[in-house]
Formats: C-alpha cells, structure tokens, sequence
C-alpha cells in the first residue's frame, strides 16, 4: 500500500500578515518559513521517497 505525504509549504510575509497570496509570483518564505523547511527536510530525510511533487511556485520549491 502506498503512502502520500502533504506538505505545505513553510510560512511567507503574507501569510504572517494576513494576506492571500494565491499564485502571486515572487512571495518568498521568511526566515521562520526557511527553518520550518529545513526542519521538515531533516524529518524527512529518512524517508524513502518514490516520487516528490510541487508546485512552481518559488514558496513551495
């Protein structure tokens, strides 16, 4: 059986500031949405991974 692993992506400027910022191009993660990154990195390392899908958006990568 197959397991599927979600993630989000870490947290940016607009979502700390209420914002929505959809398909924005440009919205980076902030320095707490880094380390949420490398800690969910660090987590999953371990982790024998067959495929890994994201969106294109510059956040998500």
């Amino acid at each position: 059986m197959a397991t599927v692993i979600l993630v989000r992506h870490g947290r940016t400027t607009a979502n700390a500031t209420g914002v929505l910022a959809g398909r924005t191009a440009g919205v980076d993660l902030d320095q707490e949405g880094r380390d949420q990154a490398a800690l969910t990195g660090d987590r999953l390392a371990a982790v024998p991974l067959v495929a890994v899908v994201s969106s294109p958006l510059e956040r998500c990568q």
